[in-house]
Protein backbone atom coordinates (compact mmCIF):
# COMPACT_ATOMS: atom_id res chain seq x y z
CA UNK A 1 0.00 0.00 0.00
CA UNK A 2 0.99 3.57 -0.41
CA UNK A 3 2.44 5.41 2.45
CA UNK A 4 0.18 8.91 2.40
CA UNK A 5 2.97 10.80 3.94
CA UNK A 6 5.40 10.13 0.67
CA UNK A 7 2.24 10.58 -1.69
CA UNK A 8 2.51 14.16 -3.47
CA UNK A 9 -0.63 13.80 -5.57
CA UNK A 10 -3.99 14.86 -4.05
CA UNK A 11 -6.00 12.44 -5.81
CA UNK A 12 -9.52 12.31 -4.22
CA UNK A 13 -11.65 13.85 -2.03
CA UNK A 14 -10.74 11.76 1.22
CA UNK A 15 -7.04 11.33 0.30
CA UNK A 16 -6.18 9.29 3.52
CA UNK A 17 -8.58 6.29 3.15
CA UNK A 18 -8.07 6.67 -0.52
CA UNK A 19 -4.40 5.70 -0.22
CA UNK A 20 -4.76 3.24 2.20
CA UNK A 21 -6.40 0.93 -0.44
CA UNK A 22 -4.21 2.08 -3.18
CA UNK A 23 -1.44 0.15 -4.56
CA UNK A 24 1.70 1.02 -6.73
CA UNK A 25 0.79 -2.10 -8.96
CA UNK A 26 -2.73 -0.29 -9.43
CA UNK A 27 -1.55 2.78 -11.11
CA UNK A 28 -2.24 2.94 -15.24
CA UNK A 29 0.73 2.12 -17.32
CA UNK A 30 -0.51 2.13 -20.32
CA UNK A 31 -3.07 1.96 -23.27
CA UNK A 32 -4.00 1.08 -26.48
CA UNK A 33 -7.25 0.94 -28.53
CA UNK A 34 -10.14 0.36 -25.86
CA UNK A 35 -7.89 -1.06 -23.24
CA UNK A 36 -5.70 -0.11 -20.60
CA UNK A 37 -2.90 -1.51 -18.42
CA UNK A 38 -1.87 -1.54 -14.65
CA UNK A 39 1.42 -1.44 -13.68
CA UNK A 40 1.11 -5.11 -12.47
CA UNK A 41 0.63 -5.68 -15.94
CA UNK A 42 -3.23 -6.55 -15.78
CA UNK A 43 -4.98 -5.50 -18.89
CA UNK A 44 -8.56 -4.40 -18.88
CA UNK A 45 -11.60 -3.70 -21.77
CA UNK A 46 -12.19 -0.07 -21.02
CA UNK A 47 -15.51 -0.41 -20.90
CA UNK A 48 -15.97 3.38 -19.33
CA UNK A 49 -14.09 5.37 -21.51
CA UNK A 50 -11.62 6.54 -19.21
CA UNK A 51 -14.49 9.50 -17.51
CA UNK A 52 -16.88 9.03 -20.27
CA UNK A 53 -14.65 11.08 -22.77
CA UNK A 54 -11.94 8.42 -24.55
CA UNK A 55 -14.56 7.91 -27.06
CA UNK A 56 -12.00 6.98 -30.31
CA UNK A 57 -10.02 4.70 -27.57
CA UNK A 58 -6.75 5.50 -26.90
CA UNK A 59 -4.85 5.04 -29.73
CA UNK A 60 -6.21 7.06 -32.88
CA UNK A 61 -3.77 8.36 -35.15
CA UNK A 62 -5.23 10.82 -36.35
CA UNK A 63 -5.94 12.63 -33.55
CA UNK A 64 -2.54 12.12 -32.25
CA UNK A 65 -0.90 13.31 -35.25
CA UNK A 66 -3.19 16.33 -35.44
CA UNK A 67 -1.64 17.10 -32.13
CA UNK A 68 2.19 16.37 -32.92
CA UNK A 69 1.60 18.99 -36.07
CA UNK A 70 0.32 21.69 -33.90
CA UNK A 71 2.53 21.25 -31.61
CA UNK A 72 5.51 21.72 -34.10
CA UNK A 73 3.44 24.74 -36.40
CA UNK A 74 1.85 26.53 -33.60
CA UNK A 75 1.78 25.37 -29.40
CA UNK A 76 -0.53 27.49 -27.96
CA UNK A 77 -2.85 30.55 -28.74
CA UNK A 78 -6.12 31.29 -27.37
CA UNK A 79 -10.00 32.67 -27.86
CA UNK A 80 -10.45 34.70 -24.47
CA UNK A 81 -9.76 38.36 -24.43
CA UNK A 82 -7.02 38.24 -27.80
CA UNK A 83 -7.91 39.53 -31.14
CA UNK A 84 -5.67 36.58 -33.13
CA UNK A 85 -7.44 33.11 -32.13
CA UNK A 86 -5.42 30.24 -33.89
CA UNK A 87 -6.29 29.59 -37.77
CA UNK A 88 -7.11 25.70 -36.24
CA UNK A 89 -9.68 27.04 -33.49
CA UNK A 90 -11.44 28.99 -36.45
CA UNK A 91 -11.61 25.86 -38.62
CA UNK A 92 -12.43 23.59 -35.48
CA UNK A 93 -15.74 25.98 -34.82
CA UNK A 94 -16.49 25.96 -38.93
CA UNK A 95 -16.49 22.59 -38.82
CA UNK A 96 -18.01 21.77 -35.80
CA UNK A 97 -21.29 23.42 -36.01
CA UNK A 98 -21.72 22.26 -39.72
CA UNK A 99 -23.33 18.90 -37.62
CA UNK A 100 -24.81 21.00 -35.11
CA UNK A 101 -28.93 22.05 -35.04
CA UNK A 102 -29.68 24.46 -37.87
CA UNK A 103 -29.71 28.08 -36.72
CA UNK A 104 -26.85 27.08 -34.11
CA UNK A 105 -24.21 28.61 -36.04
CA UNK A 106 -21.80 30.16 -33.53
CA UNK A 107 -19.48 28.40 -30.77
CA UNK A 108 -16.87 29.45 -27.73
CA UNK A 109 -14.09 27.10 -26.70
CA UNK A 110 -13.56 26.71 -23.21
CA UNK A 111 -11.71 23.90 -21.06
CA UNK A 112 -14.15 21.70 -19.57
CA UNK A 113 -17.69 20.86 -19.48
CA UNK A 114 -18.17 22.28 -15.94
CA UNK A 115 -16.88 25.81 -17.10
CA UNK A 116 -19.29 25.37 -20.51
CA UNK A 117 -22.37 24.86 -18.30
CA UNK A 118 -21.26 28.04 -16.69
CA UNK A 119 -20.85 29.96 -19.51
CA UNK A 120 -23.74 29.13 -20.70
CA UNK A 121 -25.77 30.31 -17.49
CA UNK A 122 -23.43 33.07 -16.99
CA UNK A 123 -24.53 34.38 -20.86
CA UNK A 124 -28.33 33.94 -20.70
CA UNK A 125 -28.26 36.21 -17.24
CA UNK A 126 -25.90 38.74 -18.98
CA UNK A 127 -27.91 38.97 -22.09
CA UNK A 128 -31.11 39.52 -19.69
CA UNK A 129 -29.55 42.65 -17.85
CA UNK A 130 -28.46 43.88 -21.00
CA UNK A 131 -32.03 43.66 -22.06
CA UNK A 132 -33.54 45.37 -18.81
CA UNK A 133 -34.83 42.29 -17.06
CA UNK A 134 -32.47 42.23 -13.57
CA UNK A 135 -35.67 40.06 -11.96
CA UNK A 136 -35.00 37.56 -14.89
CA UNK A 137 -32.75 35.16 -13.17
CA UNK A 138 -33.73 31.90 -11.80
CA UNK A 139 -32.61 28.84 -13.43
CA UNK A 140 -34.45 25.62 -13.78
CA UNK A 141 -32.48 21.92 -13.66
CA UNK A 142 -33.14 18.70 -12.89
CA UNK A 143 -33.09 16.49 -10.06
CA UNK A 144 -30.02 14.00 -10.90
CA UNK A 145 -29.15 15.79 -13.60
CA UNK A 146 -25.39 15.93 -13.70
CA UNK A 147 -23.62 19.23 -14.68
CA UNK A 148 -20.18 19.06 -13.59
CA UNK A 149 -18.86 20.74 -10.12
CA UNK A 150 -18.01 23.61 -8.83
CA UNK A 151 -19.92 27.30 -7.51
CA UNK A 152 -22.30 27.32 -10.13
CA UNK A 153 -21.90 24.10 -11.95
CA UNK A 154 -22.48 21.82 -9.11
CA UNK A 155 -25.14 24.01 -7.99
CA UNK A 156 -27.23 23.12 -11.09
CA UNK A 157 -26.66 19.81 -10.67
CA UNK A 158 -29.47 17.96 -9.50
CA UNK A 159 -27.44 15.94 -6.09
CA UNK A 160 -28.16 17.50 -3.04
CA UNK A 161 -24.70 16.78 -1.66
CA UNK A 162 -22.88 19.12 -3.91
CA UNK A 163 -25.18 21.70 -2.79
CA UNK A 164 -24.19 22.24 0.86
CA UNK A 165 -20.26 20.88 1.28
CA UNK A 166 -18.84 24.39 0.25
CA UNK A 167 -21.56 26.75 1.78
CA UNK A 168 -22.83 29.33 -0.46
CA UNK A 169 -22.87 28.57 -4.76
CA UNK A 170 -24.77 30.36 -7.33
CA UNK A 171 -28.17 31.68 -6.29
CA UNK A 172 -31.45 31.33 -7.57
CA UNK A 173 -31.28 28.12 -8.75
CA UNK A 174 -34.29 25.51 -8.34
CA UNK A 175 -34.71 21.92 -9.63
CA UNK A 176 -37.46 20.14 -10.67
CA UNK A 177 -38.15 16.13 -10.74
CA UNK A 178 -37.81 14.63 -14.04
CA UNK A 179 -40.33 12.26 -15.72
CA UNK A 180 -38.32 9.03 -14.33
CA UNK A 181 -38.60 10.19 -10.90
CA UNK A 182 -41.27 7.77 -8.06
CA UNK A 183 -44.41 9.40 -8.69
CA UNK A 184 -44.42 10.97 -12.00
CA UNK A 185 -47.63 11.34 -13.50
CA UNK A 186 -47.31 10.28 -17.26
CA UNK A 187 -47.55 13.47 -19.86
CA UNK A 188 -47.08 15.71 -16.86
CA UNK A 189 -44.20 17.75 -16.88
CA UNK A 190 -43.13 18.92 -13.35
CA UNK A 191 -40.52 21.04 -15.15
CA UNK A 192 -43.41 22.98 -16.79
CA UNK A 193 -45.45 23.09 -13.79
CA UNK A 194 -43.13 23.93 -11.48
CA UNK A 195 -41.96 27.16 -13.82
CA UNK A 196 -45.59 28.18 -14.22
CA UNK A 197 -45.86 27.97 -10.47
CA UNK A 198 -42.92 30.05 -9.83
CA UNK A 199 -43.48 32.95 -12.80
CA UNK A 200 -42.06 32.14 -16.06
CA UNK A 201 -41.54 35.70 -16.15
CA UNK A 202 -38.55 35.34 -13.33
CA UNK A 203 -36.93 32.70 -14.79
CA UNK A 204 -33.76 33.04 -17.47
CA UNK A 205 -33.22 29.54 -18.63
CA UNK A 206 -33.86 25.94 -18.01
CA UNK A 207 -30.49 23.18 -18.38
CA UNK A 208 -31.58 20.03 -19.12
CA UNK A 209 -29.34 16.63 -20.66
CA UNK A 210 -31.22 14.95 -23.37
CA UNK A 211 -30.16 11.56 -21.19
CA UNK A 212 -29.74 12.07 -17.64
CA UNK A 213 -26.05 11.00 -17.02
CA UNK A 214 -27.00 10.06 -13.25
CA UNK A 215 -28.96 6.40 -14.17
CA UNK A 216 -29.31 7.20 -17.82
CA UNK A 217 -32.81 7.96 -18.10
CA UNK A 218 -33.47 8.85 -21.96
CA UNK A 219 -35.91 11.91 -21.84
CA UNK A 220 -38.22 11.33 -24.40
CA UNK A 221 -38.72 13.60 -27.89
CA UNK A 222 -42.51 14.12 -26.70
CA UNK A 223 -41.15 15.48 -23.29
CA UNK A 224 -38.36 17.89 -25.10
CA UNK A 225 -40.71 18.96 -27.28
CA UNK A 226 -42.91 20.00 -25.12
CA UNK A 227 -40.47 21.53 -22.95
CA UNK A 228 -39.28 23.08 -25.85
CA UNK A 229 -41.93 24.46 -27.03
CA UNK A 230 -43.10 26.02 -23.36
CA UNK A 231 -39.74 27.44 -23.13
CA UNK A 232 -39.98 29.45 -26.62
CA UNK A 233 -43.29 30.55 -25.48
CA UNK A 234 -41.63 32.20 -22.55
CA UNK A 235 -38.40 33.39 -23.75
CA UNK A 236 -36.78 31.14 -21.94
CA UNK A 237 -33.41 30.00 -22.80
CA UNK A 238 -33.39 26.11 -22.97
CA UNK A 239 -29.77 25.11 -22.55
CA UNK A 240 -29.05 21.42 -24.08
CA UNK A 241 -25.91 19.68 -22.00
CA UNK A 242 -24.46 17.21 -24.46
CA UNK A 243 -21.01 16.99 -22.72
CA UNK A 244 -21.29 13.77 -22.76
CA UNK A 245 -23.85 12.58 -25.34
CA UNK A 246 -22.68 14.81 -27.60
CA UNK A 247 -19.57 13.95 -30.19
CA UNK A 248 -21.11 10.47 -31.37
CA UNK A 249 -21.89 8.90 -27.85
CA UNK A 250 -25.44 8.41 -29.47
CA UNK A 251 -24.69 7.64 -33.01
CA UNK A 252 -24.86 11.42 -33.77
CA UNK A 253 -23.07 14.46 -32.83
CA UNK A 254 -25.58 15.43 -30.78
CA UNK A 255 -29.08 14.01 -29.40
CA UNK A 256 -30.84 17.68 -30.67
CA UNK A 257 -29.98 16.72 -33.87
CA UNK A 258 -31.84 13.63 -33.62
CA UNK A 259 -34.64 15.45 -32.52
CA UNK A 260 -36.67 17.12 -35.46
CA UNK A 261 -38.92 19.31 -33.19
CA UNK A 262 -36.44 20.94 -30.13
CA UNK A 263 -33.89 23.47 -31.09
CA UNK A 264 -32.24 24.45 -27.94
CA UNK A 265 -30.81 28.14 -27.70
CA UNK A 266 -27.48 26.86 -26.45
CA UNK A 267 -25.71 23.09 -26.62
CA UNK A 268 -22.52 22.15 -24.10
CA UNK A 269 -20.29 20.01 -25.45
CA UNK A 270 -16.85 18.26 -23.95
CA UNK A 271 -15.53 15.25 -23.00
CA UNK A 272 -15.57 13.49 -26.24
CA UNK A 273 -14.84 16.60 -28.37
CA UNK A 274 -11.13 15.96 -28.18
CA UNK A 275 -11.55 12.23 -27.39
CA UNK A 276 -9.91 13.05 -23.83
CA UNK A 277 -6.53 13.41 -25.44
CA UNK A 278 -6.40 17.28 -24.34
CA UNK A 279 -9.23 19.32 -22.57
CA UNK A 280 -11.43 21.14 -24.26
CA UNK A 281 -15.08 21.93 -24.45
CA UNK A 282 -17.42 24.28 -25.98
CA UNK A 283 -20.20 26.47 -26.10
CA UNK A 284 -22.74 26.50 -29.03
CA UNK A 285 -25.23 29.56 -29.46
CA UNK A 286 -28.34 29.90 -31.42
CA UNK A 287 -28.55 33.12 -34.31
CA UNK A 288 -31.09 34.04 -31.95
CA UNK A 289 -29.05 34.60 -29.19
CA UNK A 290 -25.62 35.86 -30.65
CA UNK A 291 -27.44 38.20 -32.52
CA UNK A 292 -28.67 39.83 -29.44
CA UNK A 293 -24.86 39.33 -27.60
CA UNK A 294 -23.90 41.77 -30.39
CA UNK A 295 -26.63 44.55 -30.24
CA UNK A 296 -25.86 44.80 -26.32
CA UNK A 297 -21.93 44.95 -25.71
CA UNK A 298 -19.71 47.00 -26.96
CA UNK A 299 -16.03 47.06 -25.55
CA UNK A 300 -17.01 48.75 -21.98
CA UNK A 301 -19.92 46.14 -21.56
CA UNK A 302 -18.63 43.06 -22.85
CA UNK A 303 -19.41 39.48 -21.46
CA UNK A 304 -16.04 38.64 -19.33
CA UNK A 305 -16.19 34.75 -19.00
CA UNK A 306 -13.57 32.52 -20.08
CA UNK A 307 -9.82 31.28 -19.26
CA UNK A 308 -6.12 31.12 -20.14
CA UNK A 309 -6.68 27.90 -22.47
CA UNK A 310 -10.25 28.50 -23.83
CA UNK A 311 -9.44 27.77 -28.01
CA UNK A 312 -5.93 26.16 -27.36
CA UNK A 313 -4.39 25.80 -30.67
CA UNK A 314 -3.77 22.08 -29.98
CA UNK A 315 -6.82 21.23 -28.02
CA UNK A 316 -8.54 22.92 -31.25
CA UNK A 317 -6.19 20.40 -33.86
CA UNK A 318 -7.28 16.96 -31.50
CA UNK A 319 -11.07 18.38 -31.61
CA UNK A 320 -10.59 19.03 -35.83
CA UNK A 321 -9.24 15.19 -36.05
CA UNK A 322 -12.12 14.18 -34.13
CA UNK A 323 -14.96 16.03 -36.25
CA UNK A 324 -13.11 14.66 -39.36
CA UNK A 325 -13.05 10.96 -37.81
CA UNK A 326 -16.59 11.17 -36.96
CA UNK A 327 -17.17 12.18 -40.59
CA UNK A 328 -15.04 10.10 -42.56
CA UNK A 329 -14.22 6.72 -40.54
CA UNK A 330 -17.41 5.09 -40.06
CA UNK A 331 -17.60 5.29 -36.77
CA UNK A 332 -21.00 6.83 -36.00
CA UNK A 333 -22.28 3.99 -37.98
CA UNK A 334 -20.45 1.19 -35.55
CA UNK A 335 -22.21 2.94 -32.50
CA UNK A 336 -25.72 2.30 -34.05
CA UNK A 337 -25.09 -1.52 -34.60
CA UNK A 338 -23.01 -2.38 -31.47
CA UNK A 339 -25.68 -0.04 -29.55
CA UNK A 340 -28.02 -2.93 -31.21
CA UNK A 341 -25.61 -5.56 -30.43
CA UNK A 342 -25.05 -4.71 -26.67
CA UNK A 343 -28.72 -4.35 -25.95
CA UNK A 344 -29.44 -7.60 -27.62
CA UNK A 345 -26.18 -9.18 -25.19
CA UNK A 346 -27.70 -7.29 -22.46
CA UNK A 347 -31.16 -8.69 -23.02
CA UNK A 348 -29.65 -12.25 -22.79
CA UNK A 349 -27.64 -11.61 -19.47
CA UNK A 350 -31.24 -9.83 -17.94
CA UNK A 351 -33.02 -13.37 -18.87
CA UNK A 352 -30.46 -15.07 -16.33
CA UNK A 353 -30.28 -12.82 -13.79
CA UNK A 354 -33.60 -11.17 -13.69
CA UNK A 355 -32.03 -8.65 -10.68
CA UNK A 356 -31.10 -6.89 -13.70
CA UNK A 357 -34.39 -4.99 -13.61
CA UNK A 358 -33.06 -2.21 -16.31
CA UNK A 359 -31.48 -1.45 -19.38
CA UNK A 360 -31.76 1.97 -21.20
CA UNK A 361 -29.16 2.60 -23.85
CA UNK A 362 -29.06 4.92 -26.25
CA UNK A 363 -26.33 4.58 -28.49
CA UNK A 364 -23.38 3.33 -26.17
CA UNK A 365 -24.88 5.44 -23.54
CA UNK A 366 -26.24 2.44 -21.14
CA UNK A 367 -27.61 2.48 -17.66
CA UNK A 368 -28.32 -0.98 -15.81
CA UNK A 369 -30.93 -0.87 -12.62
CA UNK A 370 -30.04 -3.72 -10.40
CA UNK A 371 -32.76 -5.13 -7.45
CA UNK A 372 -34.62 -7.40 -6.18
CA UNK A 373 -36.93 -9.56 -8.43
CA UNK A 374 -40.19 -7.81 -7.61
CA UNK A 375 -38.53 -6.27 -4.86
CA UNK A 376 -36.24 -3.12 -3.43
CA UNK A 377 -33.84 -2.03 -5.47
CA UNK A 378 -29.95 -2.54 -5.02
CA UNK A 379 -28.09 -0.08 -2.69
CA UNK A 380 -25.21 1.99 -4.71
CA UNK A 381 -22.52 0.09 -2.33
CA UNK A 382 -24.22 -2.75 -3.52
CA UNK A 383 -24.01 -1.99 -7.43
CA UNK A 384 -20.30 -0.84 -6.30
CA UNK A 385 -20.01 -4.92 -5.57
CA UNK A 386 -20.87 -5.78 -8.73
CA UNK A 387 -18.40 -3.10 -10.32
CA UNK A 388 -15.15 -4.42 -8.37
CA UNK A 389 -16.58 -8.05 -9.80
CA UNK A 390 -16.78 -6.66 -13.64
CA UNK A 391 -13.77 -5.35 -12.87
CA UNK A 392 -11.97 -8.85 -11.29
CA UNK A 393 -12.93 -10.19 -14.84
CA UNK A 394 -11.16 -7.73 -16.66
CA UNK A 395 -13.87 -4.99 -17.78
CA UNK A 396 -13.87 -1.66 -16.42
CA UNK A 397 -17.64 0.19 -15.74
CA UNK A 398 -18.78 3.47 -13.46
CA UNK A 399 -20.92 2.86 -10.34
CA UNK A 400 -22.68 5.69 -9.45
CA UNK A 401 -22.14 7.59 -6.05
CA UNK A 402 -25.74 8.48 -5.15
CA UNK A 403 -28.01 6.69 -7.88
CA UNK A 404 -27.69 2.63 -7.74
CA UNK A 405 -26.77 2.29 -11.79
CA UNK A 406 -23.99 0.48 -13.08
CA UNK A 407 -23.15 2.35 -16.37
CA UNK A 408 -21.25 1.04 -19.06
CA UNK A 409 -20.15 3.78 -21.38
CA UNK A 410 -17.43 2.32 -23.71
CA UNK A 411 -15.17 3.68 -26.63
CA UNK A 412 -17.61 4.46 -29.83
CA UNK A 413 -14.97 2.46 -31.94
CA UNK A 414 -15.32 -1.16 -29.82
CA UNK A 415 -16.55 -4.10 -31.56
CA UNK A 416 -18.79 -7.13 -32.07
CA UNK A 417 -15.95 -9.32 -30.22
CA UNK A 418 -15.81 -6.63 -27.51
CA UNK A 419 -19.27 -6.49 -26.66
CA UNK A 420 -19.82 -9.98 -25.94
CA UNK A 421 -16.76 -9.96 -23.77
CA UNK A 422 -18.87 -7.02 -22.07
CA UNK A 423 -21.49 -9.17 -21.35
CA UNK A 424 -19.73 -12.50 -20.75
CA UNK A 425 -18.17 -10.30 -18.02
CA UNK A 426 -20.78 -8.97 -16.54
CA UNK A 427 -22.78 -12.59 -16.62
CA UNK A 428 -19.52 -13.72 -14.09
CA UNK A 429 -19.87 -10.65 -11.94
CA UNK A 430 -23.36 -10.80 -10.92
CA UNK A 431 -22.94 -15.04 -10.46
CA UNK A 432 -20.15 -14.12 -8.20
CA UNK A 433 -22.33 -10.78 -6.36
CA UNK A 434 -25.12 -13.21 -5.97
CA UNK A 435 -22.28 -16.17 -4.72
CA UNK A 436 -20.82 -13.94 -2.49
CA UNK A 437 -17.07 -13.41 -4.49
CA UNK A 438 -16.27 -10.24 -4.04
CA UNK A 439 -12.92 -9.18 -4.91
CA UNK A 440 -11.29 -7.12 -2.05
CA UNK A 441 -8.43 -4.95 -4.31
CA UNK A 442 -7.53 -1.87 -3.13
CA UNK A 443 -8.06 -0.22 -6.50
CA UNK A 444 -11.45 -2.08 -6.81
CA UNK A 445 -12.33 -0.56 -3.60
CA UNK A 446 -11.25 2.95 -3.59
CA UNK A 447 -12.79 4.28 -7.03
CA UNK A 448 -16.37 3.30 -5.66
Amino acid sequence: MIDPAEFALWNSGVPRPYLKALSPDDLLAEADGVRVRDAAGRRYLDARSGLWNVTLGYGNTRVKEAMKQQLDRLPFANSHGYGRPAQVTVDCAEALVRHLPDGINHVRFASNGAQAVEMALLLSRFLRLRAGQPERMAVFAMWDGFHGQGPGAGMVTGVPYLHHQTGPMLPQVHHAPGPFSHGAVEGVSDMERLITEFGPERVTAVIVEPIVGEGGHILSPDYLASLARFCRRHDIHLVFDEVVTGMGRVGDFTRAGQLPDVTPDIITLGKGITSGYIPMSAVAVHDRLFEQLHDRTTAETALSVGSTNDGHAVAAAAALAVIRVLEEDGVLENVRQRSTDLVGALGKVQAQHPELTGVRCLGLFCGLEFGEPGGEPWTPGRVNKLRMALESHGVLSSSLRVVPNLMLMPPLVITEDDVTEIAGALDAALTDVKAGRVPESGFARAMG
